[in-house]
């Protein structure tokens, strides 16, 4: 009798412990899904900027070999119509130098090497990547709502966050990102500054719908 008189009274003490472990719980998870959401976002604005940076040399190697092919035609014409010793020609032999030069600037910006990712499959891996980042950045803010709701405790925390770091592994190894990348968004304004003007964005579009915002000529 003293024994279940003595449990009964613990009662309030243990459900004292289990609402602090819960509260400290939620403030540890609460900071990890933050660090997970910043992480995401700056590894998706990475990936971005190093797929422009791809796509822009894709096109530049494309428009040089777009010129160096009609140069190198161009020359070969004149040089066959001015001399029948195309060998002996400046122009011919301009020719002959430009057209295995287009050839190597035209497989450079197009072909599909497996044992050489080209311009084109690397900024593809890149976008795949951010794309995967951004994906992650909306899974943790969604779970970062969803511990404020009481039906949920620590062992579900986890089991979400288990899930995230499986994800992060999994989109980290697409491709990685260049150290000199890295560096350009050391500091967290790089991050910051896009993501609230892209709510500010927003908000300007909820106001417009709402009527809030009149929308004059040239704002579309």
């Amino acid at each position: 009798m003293k024994s279940f008189e003595m449990a009964e009274d613990q009662r309030p003490a243990i459900a004292r412990e289990l609402a602090d472990f819960k509260k400290q719980a939620w403030k540890e998870y609460d900071m990890l899904y933050a660090e997970m959401e910043f992480t995401s976002e700056r590894a998706a604005m990475m990936h971005q900027h190093e797929a422009s940076r791809h796509d822009q040399k894709s096109f530049y190697v494309e428009s040089a070999a777009e010129v160096m092919g009609v140069s190198s035609v161009a020359s070969l014409g004149i040089g066959l119509v001015r001399k029948a010793n195309l060998l002996g020609s400046r122009l011919g032999v301009a020719g002959l130098i430009g057209l295995p030069l287009a050839v190597v600037l035209e497989f450079a910006g197009k072909g599909r090497s497996r044992t050489l990712p080209t311009l084109y499959d690397k900024a593809d891996r890149h976008k795949k990547a951010a794309a995967g980042w951004q994906r992650l950045a909306r899974l943790t803010q969604s779970y970062r709502i969803l511990i404020d709701d009481p039906r949920y405790d620590a062992v579900q925390y986890a089991e979400w966050y288990k899930e995230l770091v499986q994800a992060q592994e999994e989109i980290s190894n697409i491709v990685g990102v260049p150290e000199s990348t890295v560096r350009l968004f050391d500091d967290p304004k790089e991050v910051v500054q896009p993501l609230r003007q892209n709510k500010l964005l927003f908000q300007r579009y909820l106001d417009m719908q709402s009527g809030k915002e009149e929308i004059v000529n040239g704002d579309g």
